[in-house]
């Protein structure tokens, strides 16, 4: 794919990358344009300069790889005035449309050109590719490793993709098995997985593992996802007015967004409690087929993590929205919840944008204000009722 036609959009595209790079992961990352990112956005020399500068945040936007968040347009405001910033959606695609080079550290460049110097060590499908892509994208486990040892398990590595075991093993059992009992080392690695030769079918991804709670009177218009362990024991063994109809979904934190979710092979229901037939069949005939659209609702931690939990499962399930009865509540007693700093979340990343109006409008900006965060297990609680 071709370069952006403007070389601000290829400037912001970037910002927005290498803060990327220096986030740990596991956050929305967001890129402010205020007027150290954007000067000529807050300095616009006229009306029709700042409607062209628009114009190219929104072709930017557009590519789908970026969102662009702004306040709601109040009268007299300019987007300059709405707090604008672009919040990263697909880092690899926008890096590849930008043609931005990730920093390769020093260590990883050693090891690299020490394999291409010593060609015989590797006993791959494609040691030129595979090389290529050590440059580009590193294997921190490979840190502080001998050339000889690192090209001893991309080799053991490769053999393993080549085989066609009885049994398909997980992702993680090979990870593990290479890398010193390290299970996560290969996750979101499928480049590096085909270049050693694996097909589509060679391992297995771990299935995500939801626990569902069904009404006997479940009707299908109603699924709540939560997101702690207690909370959704606490709403499913005491079912009060506001959920008393509703399909409970527990998902571990984020992993409740992740996309297979919704495929047959990429997750596995637990039922808590008995079910009956019919409600179990109309229960998957909507995760797994799509045939119906019930009220999706999300209710989690009042904090920037349970909200960007929010923003991940609307990937999967678009009109997923926060749940007013428990974040009603949750906000009620705000002004007096905890510092991030007091649990431990004080690098929670705001994710700038959900997509849910009721998040957007009104509990982020109460995160903002108060700078107080709360948990979910605060309501409904043991002694808590309804209203």
């Amino acid at each position: 794919m071709s370069l952006p036609a403007h070389p601000l959009q290829r400037r912001l595209a970037h910002a927005l990358l290498r803060k990327a790079e220096r986030s740990e992961g596991g956050r929305t990352v967001s890129l402010p344009l205020d007027a150290q990112t954007l000067p000529e956005l807050h300095d616009a020399p006229s009306p029709q300069a700042l409607a062209h500068l628009e114009l190219l945040l929104d072709g930017l936007a557009k590519t789908g790889w970026v969102r662009l968040k702004a306040d709601k347009a109040r009268a007299f405001q300019t987007l300059a005035d709405r707090r604008p910033a672009l919040l990263l959606l697909d880092a690899a695609a926008l890096a590849e449309w930008s043609g931005f080079e990730p920093a390769t550290p020093r260590w990883s460049r050693q090891l690299v050109q020490a394999l291409r110097e010593h060609a015989t060590l590797l006993a791959v499908p494609d040691a030129p590719a595979l090389l290529d892509y050590l440059l580009r994208s590193p294997l921190p486990a490979f840190q502080g490793q001998e050339p000889a040892a690192c090209a001893a398990v991309l080799n053991a590595l490769a053999a393993d993709c080549r085989a066609a075991p009885a049994l398909t093993p997980y992702l993680r059992e090979i990870s593990a098995r290479h890398f010193r009992g390290h299970s996560k080392v290969l996750d979101a690695r499928e480049e590096l997985l085909r270049l050693l030769g694996a097909g589509e079918a060679s391992f297995l991804e771990a299935p995500i593992q939801l626990l569902v709670d069904l009404p006997e009177d479940w009707t299908g218009d109603e699924v709540l996802f939560i997101e702690n362990g207690v909370s959704f024991e606490r709403m499913a063994g005491q079912r009060q007015p506001p959920w008393a109809h509703t399909a409970l979904l527990y998902a571990a934190g984020f992993r409740s967004g992740a996309r297979r979710l919704r495929e047959r092979k990429g997750s596995s229901i637990y039922w808590r409690g008995r079910m009956s037939a019919a409600n179990i069949e109309r229960f998957e005939t909507w995760l797994y087929g799509g045939t119906a659209e019930p009220a999706v609702g999300f209710y989690g931690d009042l904090d920037f993590a349970g909200l960007a939990i929010l923003a991940q499962l609307r990937m999967s399930f678009p009109t997923c929205s926060a749940w007013r009865p428990g974040y009603d509540a949750l906000l009620s007693a705000l002004g007096s919840g905890h510092a991030p700093g007091d649990a431990g979340k004080e690098r929670q990343q705001d994710p700038v944008v959900t997509g849910c109006a009721f998040a957007d409008e009104v509990l982020l900006p109460a995160l903002r204000t108060t700078g107080r965060c709360m948990d979910q297990e605060l309501w409904p609680g043991a002694t808590t009722k309804a209203g």
